[in-house]
């Protein structure tokens, strides 16, 4: 379940989760198909979270506001004014840096360090600027990094050090092999603990791990182990939008082009639906599941 500090837009996160899981899928290839010779460890010792969030920026009205609560308050109404345009991507950047803040703050928990992750996660998706979606990438592997050693066994700050690592190595393709057994690792760690994280998250994230990575000897992929992963997610969760394009890929590359396009067929059926009640994300899911009958059938 999510934590008290974002539940007030869980339906929104859980949504935009999508884009963060494809982001990381999409730069399986280009990370790990060719790697270059000197490779980058994708683990490091994190800089300090206030060193990661920066200094506060000016009050724009009033006092600036310190405490976790207020900090973590305002960072969730910035977050929910995210879009991919440039007021859009300032907001979620102010969004992060005040997460970053409130996890600084004496005696903080992980759930500022997770909405954090999250944050930098989409603005790595989202930066036009590569110097600014490195730098976001690696905020993300951080914020993940002291989510897990600030609660060891939580299995939420798995499935966002996966997440991030992912990310990362899309934007320093050098760190991409040294992550993949890691990011393998933190989703089914994630996955073991609770698999119904993300709306069957840490199953989702390993179907497109296995179905889009190089299979033997140079990494792990498995079409047949990404079926058997998407068709867990969708066990648990069988009308989110985001597994059934999963489990579309997944048929396809199995060689099952009916069941693919019914699966695809239905994503985009339920991501309308989704659209039409408001979810912000739920355009991308529809777009998803057409390019997918234009380019995969």
């Amino acid at each position: 379940m999510l934590r008290p500090v974002i539940s007030r837009r869980q339906a929104d996160l859980l949504s935009f989760r999508w884009r963060v899981v494809r982001a990381f899928a999409w730069m399986l290839v280009p990370a790990f198909g060719m790697v270059p010779a000197g490779c980058v460890s994708a683990l490091k010792e994190p800089r300090p979270i206030g060193e990661i969030a920066g200094p506060a920026p000016p009050p724009a009205e009033g006092p600036t506001p310190v405490d976790a609560r207020t900090l973590a308050a305002q960072a969730d109404a910035l977050f929910s004014g995210r879009a991919p345009d440039a007021a859009g991507l300032e907001k979620v950047r102010q969004a992060a840096q005040a997460w970053l803040r409130a996890a600084a703050a004496q005696g903080a928990g992980i759930d500022s360090l997770l909405a954090a992750a999250r944050a930098e996660v989409w603005l790595t998706d989202h930066e036009p600027d590569p110097g600014r979606r490195e730098e976001a990438a690696r905020s993300a592997v951080e914020a993940a990094q002291w989510c897990g050693r600030t609660a060891p066994a939580d299995p939420e700050c798995d499935y966002w050090l996966g997440a991030a690592l992912g990310v990362q190595a899309r934007e320093r393709p050098a760190t991409g092999m040294s992550a993949l057994p890691q990011i393998e690792a933190a989703f089914r760690r994630a996955r073991d603990a609770r698999p119904e994280i993300d709306e069957a998250g840490p199953d989702r994230a390993l179907a497109l791990l296995y179905l889009r990575a190089p299979g033997w000897p140079t990494g792990p992929g498995d079409p047949d182990l990404g079926l058997r992963h998407a068709r867990q997610a969708m066990a648990l969760r069988p009308d989110y939008p985001p597994n059934l394009l999963a489990l579309g890929e997944a048929l396809i590359k199995t060689g099952d082009g009916g069941g693919g396009r019914d699966a695809f067929q239905r994503a985009m059926t339920l991501a309308r639906d989704r659209a039409a009640d408001g979810d912000r994300d739920a355009p991308e899911w529809v777009e998803e599941a057409q390019r997918s009958l234009r380019t995969r059938l």
